[in-house]
């Protein structure tokens, strides 16, 4: 649904035969993955790494969702119908992600950043630095990757 919303031009069904086909051939995989995307919630974003991992994946680049000057976001921004994620959210969204995820999977990017003018919201996203040092702290806390699935190595 989130796809189609977005106008992203391809659905899920187009990503699995793309990604099967490249894990066939012997190429690895790094999927992008997008926290706070209209309409999506922690729930949404669980259950799109769920499918992802179950798909195939080598690697996972997570970040949050920038809104930037000349999209079609950043109109529905200025108009006051999309906001742009909090710090908060994106941690505890991002941070159950990493627990959710089996430790095979590298994460090549648990965060991002853009600069203003460029960057229109949210603004804590200018120094990628930001978002890391919340997450590296979530994890300390709430545990490492995988340990929400009950692996036994993991810290919970």
């Amino acid at each position: 649904k989130t796809l189609h919303r977005i106008n992203r031009g391809h659905d899920f069904a187009c990503y699995q035969r793309t990604t099967r086909l490249a894990r066939q051939r012997g190429l690895k995989v790094c999927s992008h993955l997008i926290v706070g995307l209209p309409g999506e919630g922690e729930g949404e974003c669980l259950a799109t790494l769920e499918r992802v991992v179950e798909t195939g994946v080598d690697g996972i680049k997570l970040h949050p969702l920038h809104i930037v000057t000349g999209s079609t976001m950043a109109k529905a921004w200025q108009a006051g119908r999309l906001t742009g994620i909090a710090l908060d959210a994106y941690t505890h969204a991002a941070g159950e992600m990493i627990r959710h995820t089996p430790p095979e999977v590298i994460y090549h990017r648990i965060s991002a950043s853009a600069r203003r003018p460029t960057l229109l919201a949210p603004l804590w996203c200018e120094n990628r630095w930001t978002g890391m040092v919340e997450l590296d702290k979530y994890l300390n806390v709430h545990g490492a990757q995988g340990s929400a699935l009950g692996n036994p190595w993991s810290v919970a």
